[in-house]
C-alpha cells in the first residue's frame, strides 16, 4: 500500500476526494494518526477527528491515477 499526503481544506475537498477514491478498483483507506476510514465513504471522511495530517492509502496498480486526479485538484500536500 503507498500513502500519499493529502491536504483537506474543506467539506469540497473531502466531496471530491471521495469522488476520485471512487474510481479505483480496490480498497482506498484514509489514514489520520490512529484513525483509518474508507477512503470512499463521505460519512468516513467526515468522522474523521481532524482534517491534518491525513494520508491516503492506495495499492500500487491505482496510484497513478488517484495522484494525477488529486493533482489536478490541489490536494496532495508536499
Amino acid at each position: 500500500m503507498i500513502k500519499i499526503p493529502v491536504y483537506l481544506r474543506d467539506m469540497y475537498d473531502a466531496k471530491h476526494l471521495v469522488q476520485a477514491a471512487t474510481g479505483c478498483k480496490k480498497d482506498v483507506d484514509l489514514i489520520c494518526g490512529r484513525y483509518i476510514v474508507d477512503g470512499k465513504s463521505m460519512l468516513g471522511v467526515f468522522s474523521l477527528p481532524t482534517f491534518d495530517n491525513v494520508e491516503l492509502g492506495v495499492d500500487e496498480e491505482d496510484e497513478k491515477k488517484i495522484r494525477e486526479t488529486l493533482e489536478s485538484l490541489n490536494l496532495i500536500r508536499e
